[in-house]
């Protein structure tokens, strides 16, 4: 009978040492498959990140590199030339070609476009029309989030480089736009991100 239940408690040891062992493995198996699923999720997280950093760069290479030598007129009748940055809003705006037109329908193919922060994105913000009312609709695309500063450098003739676009002591209302910009971007997560683009030579004719 000893024998027995000395077999028997044996056998009780084992089962319970072998469930300790069981949930042992299973808190590791957990907490590796946990960190397995972070880690895919903040890889994810990046990528979605970086796409969007570099649909950013394309948008505002895309836009600076088909400038044209185009003026507005702005919802109040004032003249704004073909770009212009507004210092006091770290603003970028700008007429550019290539506005593609896949549908014919009857308005030109070059459009309007402004860059410029709101509290710490940066945003696109594009009209439908050229010489634009105090209706005229607009289309704002955000661009990135966590954006600190929007600055800019211009390259006029002579190879000298301005922080102001055209300038307080432009006489020329719509000056061509500059040979190249620098645009600097500074934000929480890239740091500062520069792009020099170089502008097309004449920036296409006024029309």
């Amino acid at each position: 009978m000893r024998g027995r239940s000395s077999q028997r408690a044996f056998t009780l040891l084992e089962l319970l040492v072998a469930l300790g062992i069981f949930g042992i493995m299973s808190v590791l198996a957990y907490g590796g498959l946990n960190s397995v699923i972070e880690t895919r999720e903040h890889a994810t997280q990046a990528l979605d990140d970086l796409a969007r950093l570099q649909r950013m760069v394309h948008r505002i290479q895309f836009d600076l590199e088909s400038t044209q030598h185009r003026a507005i007129r702005d919802e109040f009748g004032d003249l704004r030339p073909a770009l212009l940055w507004d210092d006091t809003r770290n603003g970028l705006e700008l007429t550019r070609g290539g506005w593609r037109n896949p549908l014919s329908l009857p308005r030109s193919s070059m459009e309007r476009v402004a860059y410029f922060l709101e509290e710490d994105r940066l945003v696109r913000r594009s009209w439908r029309v050229l010489d634009r009312a105090q209706d005229s609709a607009y289309v704002d695309t955000e661009l990135l989030d966590g954006v600190e500063a929007l600055r800019m450098r211009f390259l006029k003739d002579g190879d000298e480089w301005v922080t102001e676009w055209p300038g307080a002591n432009v006489v020329d209302q719509n000056p061509a736009p500059p040979r190249a910009v620098e645009v600097i971007v500074e934000t929480r997560q890239w740091d500062e991100i520069r792009l020099l683009l170089r502008l097309p030579p004449g920036a296409g004719a006024a029309s």
